[in-house]
């Protein structure tokens, strides 16, 4: 059986949408789409580069543990392929990035918050992605519902010059 690595896009006025197959090898495609539009909406190319490396952190965690195969049974709806949604809306002052995923449940409030640096200092081969997407990133949130299923919500601020 044949997976499908289509991503449609789908743009409603300042809001672009864009849905993804829950698989690492789109994530490439995902990345410059998001890119591409930080910089129509402004963002210097350093905060580019950030936003891109939260996305692609945030896209890389819903395939590594949200759909990883060994958790197919926790998936909020078994009967789907591995999705995974973004919504990226420009407004004035700030991009606001939501990723949405029907996968395994995350209790992001008992992660455990360690610092960039004491992540390296502990010399942890991983486990540096929420870590980085917090301080990449101005606002992050979370929240997982049985009917909606796993939701991140991140802020980037853009500065006026």
């Amino acid at each position: 059986m044949s997976v499908s690595t289509h991503i449609s896009t789908t743009r409603k006025g300042d809001t672009v949408e864009i849905r993804a197959p829950g698989q690492s090898r789109v994530l490439s495609r995902v990345r410059s789409l998001v890119s591409n539009l930080a910089r129509q909406i402004g963002f210097e190319e350093d905060e580019v580069d950030q936003i891109q490396v939260a996305v692609d952190e945030a896209c890389s965690n819903v395939v590594q543990h949200a759909y990883h195969p060994g958790h197919a049974h926790e998936w909020l709806w078994q009967h789907r392929d591995p999705e995974i949604r973004l919504e990226l809306r420009a407004e004035s002052d700030r991009l606001v990035i939501t990723i949405n995923d029907h996968g395994r449940h995350f209790d992001f409030d008992a992660y455990q918050h360690v610092t960039l640096p004491e992540r390296i200092q502990s010399m942890a081969p991983n486990g540096y992605g929420i870590a980085m997407i917090r301080a990449l990133m101005d606002e992050v949130s979370y929240s997982s519902c049985p009917d909606t299923g796993n939701t991140l919500c991140m802020v980037k601020l853009l500065k006026k010059i």
